[in-house]
Parts: structure tokens; C-alpha cells; sequence
């Protein structure tokens, strides 16, 4: 199994989605989520369980969905929120080709109905610093912060990653590991 393929799986075990992660044609996949912030959640499952082998862009779109049928692939379907989605990866990929970018910034949302929404700002703004936490994360960290997000007792993640439970706790301050999970938590309660 490839790391991506291994990624979508632990994405779509971890976090509910109405169609999983799917591969689609060449390096790109698909999802589909009932709310914004699953749909976040499962980008930095996924980005997290494939860091230090490859880095992927992430466009979320909002939306009207067409041709959605849960027994059809992903890449039959269309729609503005489908739009929205690819516009996205496009805005990163296109900063990342800036010379004064975001480092770590691999995911942004565009939501077609939002007509300027604060919600849309405040959330690409957390997605810049999230993104750029984690890459300065090491595989180590990734480890940690996948624990973290499931609550996962401190005692298992170090003897997961071969350290002592003291080392997992400095390891996530430092490296902001409980401030996004955090982060995530609240984004919960306040984007509907």
C-alpha cells in the first residue's frame, strides 16, 4: 500500500465523511464531509501520517454539490463547491510560488456562498498558522499530534514512539501540538 493510500485510510477511520477519501485520477483525491471542520480535521490526519514522505495540497470548497450519489466516484462530480475546491489548491499552489510565502501554507477554503464571510478569513488565517506548525513538525511530532487529536493517553504515544511520557508532553508544548488541537476544538463550536 502506498503512504497516500495508507493516509486516506486513516483519515476516513478517524474522521466521519458522508463520501471517504478517495483517489481520483493521477496524485488527487477526494472527499466529501457534512461540515467545514471535519473536513479540515481529516486534511491534517492526512497531512500529519505523510509528513516526511510527501507534502499535498488541500483545497476545501463549500457549496452546492451536482451529480452527488453515494455509489458514484468522486471525479463523476461537479458543481460549484466541487469549483471551489479546485480554485483553492490552485490559490496554494500559486503561493507557493511567491517568493514572500507562507512556508508551511497547503490548504485554504473558499465557500461560493460566503460573499466576503469574516467565518471564510478567520478560518484560512488559522489555516496559515496551523499549516505552518506542522511544517516544522518531524515524524516524531506527527506521531504525537495524531495521538493527541483521538486522546489518545500520553503513556501510549511515548512508548508508540520510543520516549518517555516527560518527552511526549515537551515535545507537544513546544512544538504547539496541544494549541492545535485546541485550535481544532474550537473551530468546532464556532464555525457551523
Amino acid at each position: 500500500m502506498t503512504a497516500i493510500g495508507g493516509a486516506l485510510d486513516l483519515a476516513n477511520r478517524r474522521v466521519v465523511a458522508t463520501q471517504p477519501l478517495t483517489p481520483t485520477i493521477g496524485d488527487e483525491f477526494q472527499g466529501l464531509y457534512g461540515d467545514l471542520v471535519s473536513a479540515l480535521d481529516a486534511t491534517l490526519v492526512v497531512r500529519l501520517a505523510l509528513l516526511g514522505e510527501v507534502d499535498v495540497r488541500f483545497g476545501i470548497g463549500s457549496g452546492e454539490l451536482l451529480g452527488y450519489e453515494a455509489s458514484r466516484a468522486p471525479f463523476e462530480q461537479d458543481g460549484p463547491a466541487w469549483w471551489a475546491a479546485r480554485e483553492a489548491v490552485d490559490m496554494v499552489r500559486d503561493l507557493e510560488q511567491r517568493r514572500e510565502r507562507p512556508r508551511g501554507l497547503r490548504t485554504r477554503w473558499i465557500d461560493e456562498d460566503a460573499d466576503g464571510s469574516t467565518s471564510v478569513g478567520a478560518v484560512n488565517a488559522f489555516l496559515h498558522c496551523r499549516d505552518e506548525l506542522v511544517a516544522a513538525m518531524d515524524p516524531r511530532d506527527a506521531e504525537t499530534l495524531l495521538g493527541l487529536l483521538i486522546d489518545e493517553p500520553l503513556t501510549s504515544i511515548a512508548e508508540r514512539v520510543g520516549v518517555s511520557v516527560s518527552a511526549v508532553s515537551q515535545r507537544a508544548i513546544r512544538g504547539g501540538l496541544y494549541a492545535i488541537r485546541r485550535a481544532h476544538e474550537e473551530l468546532r463550536g464556532a464555525v457551523a
